[in-house]
């Protein structure tokens, strides 16, 4: 079967996998430069050495990228590869996406067309240009065989648009475990200044929505053991330092910047605690949370809000507290730093053989017992 993965960011380890499917020929289709807003910009080169077929083509606009359409490459890899299904990683609402069920639709009709949604929020495109989304929706939904939903709440608003639910499968986005893993944290927390602190993780965007202002608040309320480590850049970040100097919780923050994918477990399991703090704005809710999948394949507890999927992807698996409630956030950090605090305190090897030591001694200096 010959698949073609269609995304506006990188798909390369989706690819790879499928690429290790016996029977399974894959293609992709990527942007050649796309600016993602506070994602970031994608640039994607021509790579011989991939194990797929792979085809960067030129868009417009670059941004904003729900509303890219494709001006070259798109049809001339359809014809040449000529794909029996499709995994296309868009919301119906983005034109890309329309023109791409549309392409497909007249050029190899018989193919399956399968997309993957995150949207779990109800959106309403008033206006223009936002009408054109709404338009790309409804010419869209109609039109693919089967949605991929990334979370049950993705589900239920396709749900809720009239989509057949028998057509729709929650699949979420898969964290390879070959990388994230448990790694020795003593390299990172001892760069970090942190070798006995409680360390609070959090690695994302710096933007109004991910809630990092209500880490700071949380920080403020708890003992000086307790620091924090922010791992990502964004236009909030001035506001954020200024935040925490307010706050006078500055010395216990470490802001780390952006790091590389290879860097993220080590960074991972250096912490005692990775957050998710994000809140709900009208056209967006946490579509799934990656650093949370990613922090238990570390072995790292996990904190998140009730913002949008966060609850579904923790399960039973970490703590959930309501989004935008600071002292919640607080109480259950004094949870997990407790029970490390008392793992330290009383079950480490040292303690062990520190109190067989004072044993030994105490015992030693009695009589014997007839």
């Amino acid at each position: 079967m010959r698949v073609l993965v269609t995304s506006v960011a990188s798909s390369r380890r989706l690819c790879e996998a499928l690429c290790r499917q016996p029977g399974i020929e894959v293609a992709a289709l990527q942007p050649a430069f796309i600016d993602l807003g506070d994602f970031g910009t994608t640039r994607t080169q021509p790579d011989d050495n991939a194990p797929y077929l792979l085809q960067p083509a030129r868009v417009f606009p670059v941004r904003p990228y729900p509303y890219s359409i494709y001006l070259s490459g798109a049809l001339s890899l359809v014809r040449r590869f000529r794909p029996h299904a499709v995994y296309h990683i868009g919301e119906p609402s983005e034109l890309g996406t329309w023109q791409l069920v549309r392409l497909m639709r007249k050029y190899r009709p018989g193919a399956r067309i399968i997309l993957v949604s995150y949207e779990n929020v109800q959106r309403h495109f008033r206006g223009f240009p936002r009408c054109l989304r709404g338009w790309a929706m409804q010419a869209t939904l109609p039109r693919v065989d089967m949605i991929a939903a990334g979370t049950r709440s993705a589900a239920e608003i396709l749900r809720q648009q009239g989509f057949d639910s028998r057509r729709i499968r929650v699949i979420y986005p898969g964290v390879d475990p070959q990388h994230f893993y448990r790694r020795d944290p003593n390299r990172v927390r001892t760069i970090l200044g942190a070798e006995r602190a409680f360390v609070v993780g959090y690695a994302g965007r710096l933007v109004p929505e991910k809630g990092v202002d209500l880490l700071l608040h949380a920080l403020s309320a708890l003992p000086e053991r307790f620091v924090l480590v922010i791992v990502g850049t964004g236009r909030q970040e001035p506001e954020l330092r200024a935040l925490a100097e307010s706050l006078k919780v500055a010395d216990r923050v470490r802001w780390v910047g952006a790091i590389s994918r290879e860097e993220m477990p080590e960074y991972m399991s250096a912490f005692d605690a990775v957050v998710l703090p994000s809140r709900s704005i009208p056209t967006w809710q946490e579509q799934f949370g990656r650093v949370l999948a990613e922090a238990m394949l570390c072995e790292t507890p996990v904190v998140g809000s009730s913002c949008g999927a966060i609850a579904e992807v923790i399960g039973d698996a970490g703590l959930v507290f309501p989004e935008n409630e600071a002292e919640a956030l607080a109480e259950c950090l004094r949870q997990l730093g407790g029970g490390l605090q008392r793992a330290r305190r009383e079950f480490t090897i040292d303690v062990q053989i520190t109190r067989i030591m004072q044993a030994l001694s105490d015992v030693m200096s009695w009589p014997p017992r007839n």
